[in-house]
C-alpha cells in the first residue's frame, strides 16, 4: 500500500487495476506518500490492506495472529481470517482507496501482461513463471485453485478494521468514480489520469479465454465469490458513492 502519514490515507494496489497511473497521481497529491512494505525482487507481490495497517502500527494483531504468520503463514492466516481467529484488535480510521475490475478480465490481463512484458531480468516468482512458460489453464489453476492470487475480499480486508473508510472504484469508470471518492475524502481529484503500463491487447477475446479455461471458470467464480455475489454492487462509479 502507498501511504501518506500526514493525511492518513492509502492507496492499495491490486494487480492490473490501473495501479501505475494511480500511483503517479497519488504521489503528486501526497508528496510524503511511501510504500508501506517494499515489493519483492520481481515486483509481483501486492500486500493486502491488513498487512499494511499492521506494519504501520495502526492496528494491533493478537499474539495468535503473529504465530499464524510463521512458516505456513499465508495459508493459515487466510484460514484464520475466514474463521475470525486472526481479527486484529481495534478499528482504523485510515482512508483507503482501491480499484477492482471483473475478476476473469483481470486474470486474463495479468496473464497477458506477465507473459509478454520485457523484464530487465527474468522473474523467479513461481506464479509469474507459470504465466510466462505455462498455458493459460496452468496460470488460472495456480491463481484460483492453489490460491496464488489474493481474492478481493481478502486483499481489501472486507469487514476488517478499515473497511468503513475503504472505497473501491470501478475500473471501467475509473476517472468518474475516483472523482466521487476524492470529493467524499476531501482530496484533490485528478484532472486527467496518465495511462501507464497498459495491457498489450486491449481488444482481447475473452470468449476464447473462457473456452480455454473450461471448468476452471467455476473456480474463478468461487475464488472471487464476494465480488460476484455482492462486491460488484459496492464499487464506486461516477453516478454513485456506495460503500
Amino acid at each position: 500500500m502507498l501511504y501518506s502519514r500526514s493525511h492518513d490515507i492509502g492507496f492499495a494496489h491490486y494487480p492490473k487495476t490501473a495501479g501505475c497511473s494511480l500511483t503517479e497521481w497519488f504521489r503528486s497529491v501526497f508528496p510524503d506518500a511511501a510504500f508501506v512494505l517494499p515489493p519483492d525482487e520481481d515486483n509481483v507481490r501486492h500486500h493486502p490492506v491488513r498487512d499494511s495497517l499492521e506494519s504501520l502500527g495502526l492496528i494491533t494483531p493478537p499474539a495468535a495472529a503473529f504465530l499464524l504468520r510463521q512458516p505456513m503463514g499465508r495459508f493459515l492466516d487466510r484460514a484464520a481470517h475466514r474463521l475470525g481467529a486472526g481479527s486484529p484488535i481495534g478499528r482504523s480510521r485510515t482512508r483507503v482507496i482501491g480499484v477492482v475490475r471483473e475478476p476473469f478480465e483481470m486474470l486474463v490481463s495479468l496473464f497477458e501482461h506477465w507473459r509478454d512484458f520485457s523484464f530487465k531480468t527474468e522473474p523467479h516468482d513461481p506464479f509469474m513463471v507459470t504465466a510466462r512458460r505455462g498455458e493459460f489453464r496452468d496460470f488460472l489453476s495456480a491463481a484460483v485453485v492453489r490460491g496464488a492470487l489474493w481474492n478481493y475480499y481478502e486483499f481489501f480486508d472486507v469487514n476488517g478494521p478499515a473497511w468503513q473508510s475503504t472505497r473501491l472504484v470501478d475500473f471501467h469508470d475509473l476517472r468518474n468514480g475516483l472523482r466521487v471518492v476524492c470529493r467524499e475524502f476531501g482530496v484533490s481529484p485528478p484532472d486527467a489520469l496518465p495511462w501507464r503500463n497498459p495491457s498489450p491487447n486491449s481488444n482481447r477475446d475473452l470468449a476464447r479465454y473462457e473456452a480455454l479455461a473450461g471448468p476452471l471458470m467455476h473456480d474463478v467464480r468461487r475464488h472471487f465469490r464476494w465480488y460476484y455475489r455482492s462486491g460488484s454492487r459496492v464499487v464506486v462509479r461516477g453516478d454513485s458513492s456506495a460503500s
